[in-house]
């Protein structure tokens, strides 16, 4: 890669280390991830963010650390949710059968996915090898696992646990929640056998993908009860992520096949772009502002239940005025009938 595309590369991983990481775990929420409100998920970003602007070697490998650090307590979060399947967080009760093990399965790959990136990111900078790998495949590692990993996972999982057609979940969504970690699965076991398996695994992620994005067109966007401002992002995340997966299936295609393709400086600038911006943080602040909408309204309505439960309203004046009088012309007491 050039150093431009070094450069967006890098840009990209600040981004998914500051905003994209922490975002995603408050949208968790404190029942899958310890402390998601944390300042320390944010400090660990900055740490592994500096790693990246520092010379290789001791000091950089020791602030990538400090983000692996943080990831591997995310690791630890899904293997406990692993562990506790069978009691769904607080979010996810009241959905169906298919869709909680479709979105525990998305949560539980997305938590440990950045594990998977900071490892890459210790050894990059570090100047090692990892795995066989080593230079570009380990840099780009990193945003693949905060976005395809991480991010998408979160964003797939999401649209399969809100997405309702007929009285029930979205077929697609569904099919898109468990397809992304089958996908990014084998992606990554592609990085090991050869080109046609990471073909196959860039297929099935950019068909799982495909299904969420129309899920989220004809289940949300279309959903007047959703907020204007997160169907407005949902529609931008959709078209992104229909096109920057045409382009990962190109590329993948081209390397396996050998037809010409977007060398890596383009698909940093238009397929990470798209993916990172276009889909990832357009859909998970989507998803916040559903959430945020949702607890309002419920918000609102314990408010005036409580309100009814403590008295009666007062009447105003007018009602007064036209009440039947009582003996003398007075209105009578509350529960006093007029003789």
């Amino acid at each position: 890669m050039s150093a431009g595309g070094d450069a967006v590369v890098a840009a990209l991983v600040v981004l998914g280390m500051l905003v994209v990481l922490p975002l995603g775990l408050r949208l968790l929420g404190p029942g899958v991830v310890p402390a998601p409100r944390s300042p320390l998920w944010v400090l660990a970003g900055v740490a592994g963010a500096t790693s990246l602007a520092v010379p290789r070697g001791p000091l950089a490998v020791a602030l990538a650390a400090c983000f692996g650090a943080a990831t591997a307590v995310l690791v630890l979060a899904a293997a406990r949710l692993a562990v506790r399947a069978s009691a769904p967080a607080p979010r996810e009760r009241g959905l169906p059968v298919p869709v909680r093990a479709a979105t525990g399965a998305t949560t539980v790959v997305g938590l440990v996915l950045p594990g998977v990136g900071a490892a890459a990111l210790v050894a990059e900078r570090g100047g090692w090898g990892l795995l066989g790998f080593d230079g570009t495949y380990l840099a780009l590692t990193v945003p693949h696992m905060l976005y395809a990993g991480f991010g998408a996972a979160l964003v797939a999982g999401s649209v399969a646990a809100l997405a309702r057609r007929d009285g029930g979940p979205d077929a697609f969504a569904v099919a898109g929640a468990w397809g992304v970690p089958l996908g990014t699965g084998l992606v990554l076991v592609g990085y090991f056998v050869g080109d046609v398996a990471e073909l196959a695994g860039a297929l099935v992620l950019a068909l799982a993908l495909w299904a969420t994005a129309w899920a989220t067109v004809r289940s949300l966007v279309r959903d007047g009860a959703v907020p204007s401002a997160a169907r407005a992002l949902l529609a931008v995340g959709a078209v992104a992520v229909a096109v920057a997966m045409l382009l990962a299936v190109w590329w993948a295609a081209g390397e396996a096949m050998g037809f010409p393709h977007p060398g890596l400086d383009v698909m940093a600038a238009t397929h990470g772009v798209a993916n990172a911006l276009g889909f990832v943080l357009c859909s998970l602040l989507a998803v916040r502002l559903v959430r945020n909408a949702a607890e309002t309204r419920t918000a609102d309505r314990a408010a005036v239940a409580a309100s009814a439960d403590v008295a009666p309203p007062a009447p105003d004046d007018d009602a007064r005025a036209t009440a039947p009088r009582g003996r003398g012309g007075d209105v009578p007491p509350a529960g006093e009938e007029t003789a």
